[in-house]
Formats: C-alpha cells, structure tokens, sequence
C-alpha cells in the first residue's frame, strides 16, 4: 500500500518529496557527495515543518471565530449590577 504525498497525509512529507528537497540541498552545496544523509534528515525536517505550519493555519482559517466581546472568560454580562442609592 502506497502513501500519496500531500494529500490527507497530514503533517509528514512524503518520500519523493524529501528526496527531491534533499538532491536540491546537494547541489546547495556544490554537489559535493558524503553529506546524503544529512541532506535527507535536513530536507525531512523543512518538509514536516512546512506541512505542520501549512495544517496550523489551515485549522486557524477553518475555526469559527467568537465577537471580541466573547473574550474567552466564559461569563456574560447579566445586568445584575447594584446600585448604591438605598
């Protein structure tokens, strides 16, 4: 069973994404070989970041948003003020 790349795969990139991220931080760096596994680990990285920065604001697009006189205390204003006067 195969995983798709983006699509409903949440916040980790797939395999041929990371590769093709790693192969551009290779040649970054002058196509000089011996680093593989530090690109693939740092192209993994960028990757899962981007995606878990792209699902936070997605969720923060997507949330209802409350008036600004629901400020998140919880409490309503009920009117049950007192007054002074006796």
């Amino acid at each position: 069973m195969s995983k798709s790349n983006r699509a409903g795969a949440g916040p980790q990139p797939g395999q041929d994404e990371i590769a093709r991220r790693a192969y551009e931080l290779y040649l970054q760096r002058g196509s000089v070989p011996g680093h593989e596994t530090d690109d693939w680990l740092q192209a993994e990285a960028e990757l899962a970041a981007e995606a878990a920065g792209e699902s936070e604001s997605e969720r923060q697009r997507e949330a209802p948003r409350r008036p600004s006189s629901e400020s998140g205390s919880g409490r309503r204003d009920t009117g049950s003020r007192r007054s002074l006067r006796q």
